[in-house]
């Protein structure tokens, strides 16, 4: 939870301080736009890894690594000279972050019965998503009173207590059975991850007609498919594609990576909408946003009940509902003058995603053997982080240069038709999970 908190807070005060920290560093918000997404390039070309060798090595091992090398990165942070160094700090915390979040997870999912892991899945997403929403109220005052570099001495002992406590509190977890580490499978996972979050970062900023994005585009389905003939062929695969033929591990990645593209692109139109829709200043409307992540934060815990009381597949259904519903509200205020349809939109956003997490993460766990708890929770990581990526990508071009409120209704109209692709993943989770 420390850590959690430490990388969502820290990363919606850089978001939101982005002018202030490069006009320091003497370079441009573009370049220094890369501080945002290196963290979460580690994040989705490393969880699948490192919680597969948390699997073979022991997942205590691996988290009290992950927390060292994330709490290490987040204290040199603030002692950047220029941007390459800034970026490549923040590189390292999405690496420790890679380390820390799928062995986290397995040790946790592992330390309570079946029957309550939802609840404290519901209650650890509490405080995971409470951290951004701290960090996006007080993130502006801190940096105006203190300066940018402040926030990471301020941060860095809140990890430092997690990584003092996972030490000496945390019970060493049992190594799995010893088998060679699958080296040409991690390598070509972590390729096809990069080549893809690059390629959506380039065209993002290039265009995607730019021959950069074309060529990197180009190179996905290749990257893919060497991954996909590589654990083919191998006799231990780091993913098992066998996984995905499981009712129970294909529809909750399904429903997090289409529920998760809608709710950030969402997340990332919403301000736009309300300042080219009704007129907001951009800090009016970053303060919306808070509603999201309020109701984000305070739902997870009723998912966690409703997921342990009323089954994965059922809240899960709910949650991704919710999601459609949000883009729904969000498309009618784009098209009619009622800013309480955009309110409404980031509630239903946050209170489906925080319902729905719970179910979905428990339904992974569920549908694997406990000795790959590791790898099942970070490819799950792995597959929610592209669908956010690309759903961000999609939804921003779907606006393009057009900011009507008809191109913005469209944008959301395409929200919830992937949102909508997520029910049907969580309807096809079936009610008892089996390994």
């Amino acid at each position: 939870m420390a850590g959690q908190v430490v990388f969502g807070s820290t990363m919606t005060i850089i978001g939101a301080s982005l002018s202030d920290i490069s006009e320091n560093l003497g370079t441009t918000n573009a370049t220094l736009s890369w501080a945002v997404s290196a963290p979460f390039l580690g994040l989705a070309a490393g969880t699948t890894v490192f919680g597969t060798l948390g699997d073979l090595w022991g997942h205590r091992r691996m988290l009290i690594l992950g927390l060292t090398v994330f709490t290490a990165a987040t204290g040199v942070c603030g002692l950047a000279w220029d941007a390459l160094s800034f970026i490549g700090f923040r590189a390292l915390v999405g690496l420790g972050g890679a380390m820390m979040i799928p062995n986290g997870m397995a040790i946790m999912m592992a330390a309570f019965p079946v029957n309550q892991r939802a609840r404290a899945m519901g209650w650890f997403q509490f405080a995971a998503v409470g951290g951004p929403a701290i960090g996006l109220v007080t993130g502006g005052a801190l940096v105006d009173a203190l300066g940018w570099r402040a926030i990471f001495a301020i941060y860095t002992p809140i990890a430092a207590i997690g990584l003092i406590a996972s030490i000496f509190v945390v019970r060493p977890t049992r190594a799995g059975e010893a088998k060679p580490v699958d080296v040409a499978g991690a390598l070509s996972l972590v390729a096809a991850v990069i080549v893809l979050m690059v390629a959506l970062d380039r065209g993002a900023n290039l265009g995607f007609e730019h021959p950069v994005a074309l060529a990197l585009l180009a190179l996905v389905p290749a990257t893919i498919w060497t991954f996909v003939t590589i654990e083919r062929r191998t006799a231990h695969p780091m993913v098992p594609l066998e996984w995905f033929r499981r009712r129970n591990y294909a529809g909750p990645v399904v429903a997090s990576a289409t529920a998760n593209a809608a709710y950030m692109g969402g997340f990332i139109l919403a301000p736009q909408l309300l300042q080219e829709r009704y007129g907001y200043t951009l800090t009016a409307a970053t303060v919306f946003l808070v509603v999201r992540l309020i109701f984000f934060s305070l739902s997870s815990p009723v998912g966690g009940r409703l997921t342990a009381t009323r089954g994965e597949r059922w809240t899960s259904c709910l949650g991704s509902t919710l999601v459609v519903l949000a883009m729904v509200s969000f498309a009618a205020g784009s098209l009619v003058d009622a800013v309480v349809l955009v309110i409404l939109g980031l509630a239903l956003a946050g209170g489906g995603l925080g319902v729905a997490g719970p179910a979905y993460q428990v339904s992974v766990v569920g549908a694997v053997p406990m000795d790959r708890l590791g790898a099942a929770t970070g490819m799950f990581q792995t597959l929610t982080s592209l669908g956010t990526a690309a759903g961000v990508q999609v939804l921003v071009l779907a606006v393009g240069e057009n900011v009507s409120g008809a191109a913005f209704a469209s944008a959301f109209w395409l929200g919830a038709a992937v949102a909508a692709v997520g029910v049907f993943g969580a309807a096809a989770i079936s009610s008892a999970n089996s390994a």
